[in-house]
């Protein structure tokens, strides 16, 4: 398998992967390693370090939104 150039949308579907595995580990380097595993699996790229580093900070900014969020609707409820 070969590392490849990814488009925005295929560091955005890494980045999606990520923010999943995420959820469920609350560990964001099992997020890195969900980001590359998806890559090979799904993109048939072996992604670069920085290619899932870049996609791990963009679930992270995805996570502040949705952790923002979730604390707004908490505050307006009570």
């Amino acid at each position: 398998m070969k590392t490849s150039y990814m488009s925005q949308f295929e560091i955005q579907q890494l980045a999606e992967a990520a923010l999943i595995s995420y959820e469920f580990t609350a560990s964001w380097s099992r997020a890195f390693e969900a980001a590359k595993e998806f890559a090979a699996d799904e993109l048939g790229i072996k992604a670069t370090t920085a290619q899932a580093a870049t996609s791990v900070n963009i679930a992270k900014t995805g996570w502040e939104g949705i952790r923002q969020s979730v604390q707004k609707i908490q505050y307006q409820n009570a």
